[in-house]
């Protein structure tokens, strides 16, 4: 896979590796964000020790770590003799770290303290003693988010021996684009829409084939990489929420239940149970988020809440791919992907709408926009809704926009609509709010000829990935 648009996390690792201090750091993000990728490609020729925590207990742990930190010096008598106590692995990294820098990383942690409470006690009561004394950067990685968090802030052992942190996130729609490297734009966009910003997805598309292609091959066979995907990524969890709760839970959002009543009655679930498959779904997962139109000041308040699916790939598998499974799998994937070809200008509104309000963001905190907006999001009332708002830093609306993923251009009449919800805004909105309109299709004259007079830009797939 081609390492690309890590170069701010690149940038942090190798801040904390040349500060001359000892570091502890926390690396987290979901699962298949490419965070060992990216240690990887950090520790190249670097004094480094890489070591997958697996999901064992200490007494059988310690001598896979032990091994590592053996074969690292090249101590023989150890090597015949692997390190099987705590105070045995703390020797060795205090001699592999005495004279030279040395990077220790330690994957997947969340999978040794599951099965050891004590885990984090140890390291912090070694560190307290001795860790903080040696030329030694310690990175601490994890796909459970929720369960990192618990382990390293708040009154947890090892929050005192954090130096610093780094998350790593998906790519957003304009890294992934340049990850894909197609020449039209609008299918840069399109493949986003489907796969989604985790690099090992983005990976399976290829520039050469069509998009039919790139779904038929990628998603749409039995033995495709991607077709069973979202029950794989529950298969590799450790955590004891049932999966096929779960899946239920995802499947009513991806299917239009956004509100958490809808959701709990097309899973099946009364609200305890319901609390319980959510939680891991927005916390160490993140495939969910909990929505409010971006206005709201009290977000304790459930009237407005909605849930949504974060990962365009589990929305796109949820409605083309696990209910045509059986056709699939009895030969007709042709069939079901031209089905989903002539779905997808509908399919892709969320995503679109998505992808333009991290635009705005993007646009903004490079200094692209005439305002700079802190928070950007959705807004609607029960009579209007906006694709695009954007806040200054009084709270007023300084930018408004609306997102249409369509082949027509945008007319005059769905302006006039715009505008309308617009206008609901109140005096929350700016006089010189800026209008951005985004289509696929263009805009027709007369549309273009507002934009001209007004405060307003439009904008089509190619402005979404120009440099700004």
């Amino acid at each position: 896979m081609t390492f690309i648009n890590r170069e701010r996390e690149l940038a942090d690792l190798e801040h904390f590796w040349t500060s001359g201090q000892t570091e502890c750091i926390p690396v987290t993000g979901r699962r298949r964000v490419g965070k060992t990728f990216l240690l990887e490609h950090f520790a190249a020729g670097k004094r480094a020790i890489y070591y997958r925590c697996q999901l064992k207990g200490t007494p059988e742990q310690l001598p896979l770590l032990g091994k590592e930190l053996a074969d690292s010096i090249g101590d023989e008598l150890l090597q015949m003799q692997p390190l099987t106590t705590w105070p045995a692995v703390f020797a060795a990294i205090e001699r592999l770290s005495h004279q030279e820098r040395l990077l220790l990383i330690l994957d997947e942690v969340p999978y040794w303290a599951a099965r050891d409470e004590s885990l984090s006690s140890v390291l912090q009561n070694w560190w307290d003693e001795r860790g903080h004394t040696l030329n030694l950067m310690l990175v601490l990685c994890g796909s459970a988010v929720q369960m990192m968090e618990q382990l390293l802030t708040g009154p947890a052992p090892l929050a005192g021996c954090i130096t610093g942190r780094l998350q790593v996130r998906p790519f957003n729609f304009r890294a992934a684009a340049h990850l894909l490297a197609f020449p039209d734009p609008a299918d840069a966009l399109i493949s986003y829409g489907i796969l989604g910003g985790v690099p090992l997805y983005l990976s399976f598309f290829r520039a050469d084939r069509s998009l039919r292609q790139n779904i038929l091959q990628a998603i749409a066979s039995p033995a495709a990489r991607l077709y069973v995907e979202p029950q794989a990524v529950f298969a590799a969890q450790h955590q004891t929420f049932d999966p096929g709760r779960a899946l239920g839970v995802l499947r009513a959002i991806a299917h239009g239940k956004h509100r958490w009543s809808e959701i709990a009655d097309a899973a099946g679930l009364n609200a305890a149970s319901l609390t319980r498959v959510m939680e891991p779904l927005i916390g160490d997962l993140s495939l969910v988020e909990r929505i409010l139109p971006v206005t709201e000041s009290h977000p304790t308040r459930s009237y407005y809440t909605q849930y949504h699916l974060t990962d365009n790939f589990f929305k796109f598998w949820f409605r083309f791919i696990e209910p045509n499974q059986g056709h699939i799998e009895f030969g007709d994937a042709e069939r079901i992907v031209e089905l989903i070809l002539r779905q997808l200008p509908d399919y892709m509104g969320l995503p679109f709408e998505a992808m333009c309000r991290d635009w705005v963001r993007l646009a903004s905190a490079a200094g692209a926009l005439p305002a700079r907006v802190g928070r950007v999001g959705t807004w609607w009332n029960p009579d209007h809704q906006l694709d695009i708002v954007g806040l200054d830093e009084t709270g007023h609306v300084a930018i408004a926009g609306e997102a249409k993923w369509q082949a027509q251009p945008f007319t005059w009449d769905e302006l006039h609509r715009y505008l309308e919800h617009t206008r609901a805004l109140g005096s929350r909105l700016r006089p010189d709010v800026l209008h951005l309109l985004f289509t696929r299709g263009g805009f027709s004259a007369d549309v273009q000829q507002w934009a001209a007079t007004t405060n307003a830009r439009l904008l089509g797939p190619a402005d979404l990935l120009a440099p700004f």
